[in-house]
């Protein structure tokens, strides 16, 4: 896997669904120090929705699946709408996906950011 600082994403545009504050914040320097537009972090599924169905010039999203006892899956519902690829950050295993969405990229918390800017890096460009 590619160290985090060899990875160039200028350019992409990145939605950010996660409820939990320390990993967004981790998520976003990464992102940004790739040369990425943050879009977001949003908490909340009510605010994921929002920025999902009025950002335009998304490449991608991550989709933390639990959102303080919500699930994302009507924010992924959204981008697939729109053609928008997105990406499930989960501690859960596939079995709490629907069948449609199991085939997703997930990735596993706790993650490596790395792993996390390569997976970006494959799915979104």
């Amino acid at each position: 896997m590619p160290a985090a600082a060899t990875i160039d994403l200028r350019g992409l545009s990145i939605l950010v669904i996660e409820d939990t504050a320390l990993v967004a914040d981790l998520v976003v320097d990464a992102l940004q120090d790739a040369g990425c537009r943050v879009v977001g972090p949003a908490a909340r599924l009510d605010q994921g929705l929002a920025l999902a169905r009025t950002t335009e010039g998304l490449a991608g999203a991550l989709l933390d699946v639990n959102l303080a006892g919500e699930h994302c899956f009507p924010i992924a519902d959204v981008l697939a709408a729109r053609g928008v690829p997105f990406v499930f950050l989960t501690g859960y295993g596939e079995q709490v996906l629907p069948r449609g969405y199991r085939d997703v990229p997930r990735l596993v918390k706790p993650f490596d950011l790395g792993e996390l800017l390569g997976l970006i890096e494959r799915q979104f460009r």
